[in-house]
């Protein structure tokens, strides 16, 4: 799934694990003439692909909306990628 966003791209996916599905996604935006890549998988599981893929895209939108804070301690955020 992509969306666009508040000149944000947004890219969605879902990887079945034990639990559920769990929603992995990135967002590309240009900030001072460069181009951003921010990579997220969210620490939280769903009974299907697109309930994931759906709170991946509301947990991007509101990260945006908040003006991209650093989220290294976000309890929703899946350490294994750091």
């Amino acid at each position: 799934m992509h969306e666009d966003y508040k000149g944000h791209g947004i890219h969605l996916t879902a990887s079945f694990v034990p639990d559920g599905w769990k929603p992995h996604l990135y967002v590309v935006f240009n900030e001072g003439g460069q181009n951003i890549l921010k990579n997220f998988t969210i620490d939280q599981t769903f009974a299907t692909s697109e309930e994931a893929e759906q709170a991946g895209l509301s947990f991007a939108q509101k990260w945006i909306d908040d003006g991209k804070p650093d989220i290294r301690n976000d309890p929703r955020r899946d350490r294994k990628q750091e």
